[in-house]
């Protein structure tokens, strides 16, 4: 890596199919884009401002998916009192890839007090996709990080569901520079996902990853309440962290579902400690 705290050298960028790179920095009292770089199908928009002081960012893929043997690679730095908010522009779909698969990672750095809110439209796996992905966290104990992502069978031609060869999603996130949360989600269905009730009958699955200060296991509790309301149409679990956190799981039927679930947990996340309305995602 170069001067820079966690941005690398650009040496070996070529190799990615889509590789983004951003840095967010302090200047005159208002979170900015200090560095960015994008190279390949990857790119970014110009920020746009939900609040005085915390900047949307929008990734783009320029390309019509994901296919066999791509490569994409995502760096984030958010500076020491800075907040960003980051999204994506539209489903991700992972096409068939079943000799090389599909490899992403991204890498997010926090440094003290700041904020990142990530919130990923969900992948849809089609058949024979294969897909892995690393999502890596260093943050400070100071700092804030919001996180989701959904994963959703594809269309196949015979009309059945998980025709997807594997999906792989490991989290692993870092606090002052000790490992605190690892998540891995394996996916591999071979036919026998619906038929084991591996998901339980379901078909699609959420993940959320919230750490504040300010969680506590009231806060947890509280929480739970609130989504008791969609027990009758969804699975939810969610778990306290080892460090001031949860996690939370959701499995459904559909992507709309878990989204009104995932916009739940953010309006109570943002009333209760950021005495704020929830954030406005969408694009156009």
């Amino acid at each position: 890596m170069d001067s820079e705290r966690g941005i690398p050298g650009r040496i070996g960028r070529m190799t990615y199919t889509g590789f983004l790179q951003v840095k967010i920095g302090k200047k005159r009292d208002r979170s900015v884009v200090t560095n960015s770089f994008f190279d390949g199908v990857l790119k970014i928009t110009r920020p746009t401002y939900l609040r005085d002081d915390l900047p949307l960012l929008t990734l783009i893929h320029v390309g019509g998916g994901y296919v066999d043997g791509d490569s994409y690679k995502t760096e984030v730095v958010v500076s020491d009192s800075s907040r960003l908010a980051l999204t994506t522009q539209a489903s991700t779909k992972v096409y068939k890839s079943p000799n090389y698969g599909v490899k992403q990672t991204m890498d997010f750095v926090l440094e003290p007090n700041s904020e990142l809110y990530v919130k990923q439209d969900s992948l849809i796996l089609y058949k024979d996709a294969n897909f892995t992905q690393q999502t890596n966290v260093h943050m400070s104990s100071l700092a804030v990080f919001y996180y989701t992502d959904m994963i959703t069978p594809g269309w196949s031609d015979d009309g059945e569901l998980f025709t997807y060869q594997k999906a792989a999603s490991k989290m692993k996130i870092f606090v002052d520079g000790i490992l605190q949360a690892y998540d891995h989600l394996l996916l591999q269905p071979n036919g026998q996902l619906e038929k084991l009730m591996y998901l339980e009958g379901y078909t699609h699955i959420g993940t959320l990853f919230f750490i504040h200060p300010g969680v506590t296991e009231g806060f947890i509790d509280e929480l739970r309440t609130k989504l008791a309301s969609y027990a009758k149409e969804s699975r939810i679990g969610i778990s306290s962290l080892s460090i001031k956190g949860m996690s939370l799981r959701v499995l459904a039927n559909s992507t709309p579902m878990i989204e009104r679930i995932f916009s739940e947990c953010e309006s109570f996340i943002m009333k209760e400690l950021n005495q704020g309305e929830a954030l406005e995602w969408r694009k156009g």
